[in-house]
Formats: structure tokens, sequence, C-alpha cells
């Protein structure tokens, strides 16, 4: 595994300053400490020294090529010695993976000039792209037939990353990730295949693929089986049955439509009805259309959506005069996208550390991504909190966060910053300062006002018992005399 630019960096500083220390001349080159996307420029720094002079000769060579610098400055410390300080931004590009950038700094004090180089890679980030790739047997696709789904992640870096299949957006287990494939370019590339089985009413798959602290990308493909063929010459269409939704999942408050679709059928003696948790829902309308010796039929119905429809179910049932041909129960939660509540809580430990809590509440369906910022910087390597579900149906989870504040100077922002579905971030923020912060209480635990009153009873507490002790010690004096 390839080291951080941010360990990178820590490493040079400190082999800077060993040297240093012996008063030879050294360089350092640095970069951005967070991975960029192709399309951007960084930034990189060099600087070297100390010199007996300010004779300086700076070249800046990105891989054979020389590349130009932006800026140059020169200082000199106590001592009278020289430092001079180089700044070049380099445009990133998806090529860049196995591209370096090195800092060239020669003088009459060297034997050789001084250099140091960094990888690009170190700073770059390369998002993949998806495609799902659909392989079978024959020309048609038939019922019940296994079809192989094979998600094609290519071009993308560094090589860790998630990948997760859904149907119909329901989560599938799958046993292991699939291994990464490293690319003539430098990038990375992974295959992994999901046995499907194909059905008359439809189904759909989706490649979801989280990289890094990058929001979730996804593909899709729709496997429908089609209908055989019979008789001579001949596509005797038998009768099929098929509802169906909105692709894309509503916030309550919403109203969506369902369909129902049938055909091949031999009679237009039909009823549809549409109910949801048992109760008729009005607002319906089917059509029954001649083709040929056969009807097909069409029903549509708006369903208005609630929070509490998680747990929902709408029934479609379709009847030849008093004989069920047809039903099917279809889950709204299939539909439904409730946005998560997102707060931040803090309470005080000891060694001047703060426990910060984010608290996501609320939400459906389960995936989401949560990231730490401090001062507007992403945390690294966030472990992603498990999440329980609710009575209701949605979810609920939470995150701890521990920040060191003793010795701090200023005010640290903390934010919690929350990815659900393809929606924009949720987040919510704190901001820590160095005042002594009390601990979190829960709700009903004393607050300022009752530590008060309990504070005045006390001092009554005593001077009542100091009157009493005061009064029996004179009544036994008077009895003793």
């Amino acid at each position: 595994m390839s080291a951080s630019p941010g360990q990178v960096q820590i490493t040079l500083l400190l082999t800077l300053l060993l040297r240093l220390t012996a008063g030879q001349p050294v360089i350092s080159l640095t970069g951005p400490s967070q991975r960029t996307t192709p399309g951007n420029s960084v930034p990189f720094n060099c600087t070297a020294g100390p010199f007996s002079s300010k004779d300086f000769n700076v070249t800046w060579l990105k891989d054979s090529d020389e590349h130009p610098a932006t800026t140059q400055f020169q200082m000199a410390n106590d001592t009278g010695r020289y430092f001079v300080t180089s700044k070049a931004w380099v445009p990133l590009t998806r090529k860049e993976v196995l591209s370096r950038i090195t800092c060239q700094v020669a003088h009459r004090d060297l034997a050789e000039p001084l250099q140091m180089t960094l990888n690009l890679s170190q700073v770059l980030q390369v998002i993949p792209t998806l495609k799902i790739r659909m392989e079978h047997i024959g020309a048609r696709v038939l019922a019940q037939q296994r079809v192989n789904l094979t998600c094609l992640v290519s071009g993308f870096y560094p090589s860790y990353l998630q990948l997760t299949w859904m149907e119909n957006r329901h989560t599938i287990p799958t046993v292991e990730q699939p291994q990464v494939m490293r690319n003539p370019d430098g990038t990375y590339s992974l295959e992994h295949t999901l046995q499907a089985e194909a059905t008359l009413n439809g189904s759909e798959f989706s490649c979801w693929v989280v990289q890094d602290e990058q929001p979730p990308i996804l593909t899709n493909i729709t496997l429908r089986a089609q209908a055989p063929n019979r008789g001579k010459g001949r596509i005797m269409t038998p009768t099929s049955h098929n509802v169906e939704g909105p692709r894309q999942r509503s916030e309550p408050g919403t109203s969506i439509q369902l369909t129902y679709t049938s055909s091949g059928l031999h009679t237009r003696q039909l009823n549809v009805t549409w109910l949801k948790n048992n109760h008729k829902l009005p607002t319906s309308k089917t059509d029954i259309l001649s083709s040929g010796d056969t009807y097909n039929v069409t029903s549509r119905v708006l369903v208005p959506l609630e929070y509490e429809d998680l747990l929902s179910l709408v029934l479609c049932q379709v009847k030849h005069r008093s004989s069920s041909i047809f039903q099917k129960p279809i889950s709204l939660n299939q539909f439904l996208r409730v946005p998560p509540t997102v707060t931040v809580s803090q309470s005080s430990t000891a060694s001047g550390l703060v426990a910060v809590t984010c608290h996501v509440q609320k939400f459906y369906p389960q995936n989401m991504y949560l990231t730490w910022l401090e001062d507007c910087h992403v945390l690294k390597g966030t472990a992603q909190p498990k999440s329980k579900q609710n009575e209701d149906g949605s979810y609920t989870s939470g995150s701890l966060h521990l920040v060191n504040v003793s010795g701090q100077r200023s005010e640290r922002l903390v934010t919690c910053r929350v990815q659900h579905q393809e929606q924009p971030p949720i987040q919510a923020s704190l901001v820590l300062s160095t005042a002594p912060h009390p601990a979190h209480q829960p709700f009903g635990s004393p607050g300022p006002e009752t530590s008060t009153l309990t504070f005045v009873a006390f001092l009554l507490g005593m001077k009542v018992m100091l009157l009493v002790s005061f009064t029996v010690t004179y009544i036994c004096r008077s009895w003793r005399l």
C-alpha cells in the first residue's frame, strides 16, 4: 500500500531537520495533502539551503521535460546563510499516474545539484467509469433463464474501492470483493459477475461503487425475459401481467404512479382494483384495448407517499367477474427516500479530548456515507458506522470522533457530512473552543438552575443545623445549673 501525501511530507520534513542540524544544504519537495481529480492544477513547493550566497539556479522537470516555475523567493537566516523557495503549479490529467515532478537546485557550494522527486500518483485520484455487460446463451432471454451480469469498473486510482450489487434497490449480499487489475497507464480496473434470473416482470440491477471519500456512483440495467414463440409462423403471446413503478425514489409528501399491464387476455370483462393497506385508492384509471383476438389492459393509480409508508403495501387485484386472475402486493419502501436528520453533540473527556458524536436519524434506504471534517479539511480513513433499523422501518446510525483540544489557541470547526443516495450532502457543524465545555447531559439531568437551588438549600440546611445545635447546648447547660 502506498503512503499517503501527508505521510510522505512528514518523512521529508524529518529528514530535512536532521540534515539542517548538521549544517549541510538540503532540499525538500512537498505537494498538496489531499488527492485531486484530473482537470485541476496542484501546487508543489521546493525549498533548499542553507547556502553561502544567492547564486541559486532552480529547475523543475515533469518527467524528462522542463516545467516552468510559478514563483520564487529567497531569504536569509540569522547567520547570513541563504535559502531559496520555488513553487510550481502542475495540471493533472488521467495520464499522470505514472508521471513524476522533480525539483533541482544548483549552487557553487555543491559538487552536484540537489534533487528531489515526487510521484504525481500520490496527489491524484481518478474516478472510475462503470458499465454492466449482459452475457447469455441464445438470441432471446427466456423466463427462468440464468444470465451473467458483469460490472466493469475501469480506469480508477488509487486501487481501493467498494462494490455493491442491488436488485430493485435492495442490496444483494456478495461473498467477497473482486481483485483489481493494473492497467498499462497505471490505473486499475476490475470486473465482478453476478448470476441473475430473468423473469417476465423484469428487474432492475444496479452496480454501486464507493471510492475513498468520493460520493457513490452507479450504473444499472433492466433484465426482462421474453415470451417464447409458439405455433407455425405466428407468435402466440400468452397472458402476462406486470406491475411497475417509477425508477427514481421520491420523498414523503409526493405522489408516485403505479402501472399494471397485461396482454393476451381473451375477455374484456375485467376489474382492476388498487388497495393501500386494505383501503381502496380512488385515483385509478383502467383502459382495455383489443388486439386481434385478445385484449390488452393498462391500469394506472396515483399513490400519495407518507413517512409511515415504509411499512405500507399496495395490492393490485385483477378479477374476471367474481374470480381472481391476478394479484400482487407492492412494498412502497422500494419507491421511498427519507433523507436523514443530522445533528452533532459534544461531551468532554479526560486528557484534553472532546468526544463529538454525529447522530444520523430516521433515514431510508440504509446505504449512506459519513465523512468527518475539521476546519473544512476531510479526515481520511473514517470508519463507516453500522445502521440500526427502527420499528417504523427507517434506520438510525451514529459516529464518534475524538478531538484533541489541549494547547488549542483558536476555535476549531468540526463537521459531520452525510451522503445519502444521490442527493446533495447533509451536514451539521460544531465549533470547539478552548473554554471548558460542560459534559453532555442527557434529558432530565440537573442543569445550572437545579445546581443553584441545591446550593441554596444546602446553606439553609446548615443554618438550621447550627440553630438546633445552639438550642440543644443552651438547654443542656440550663439543666446542669
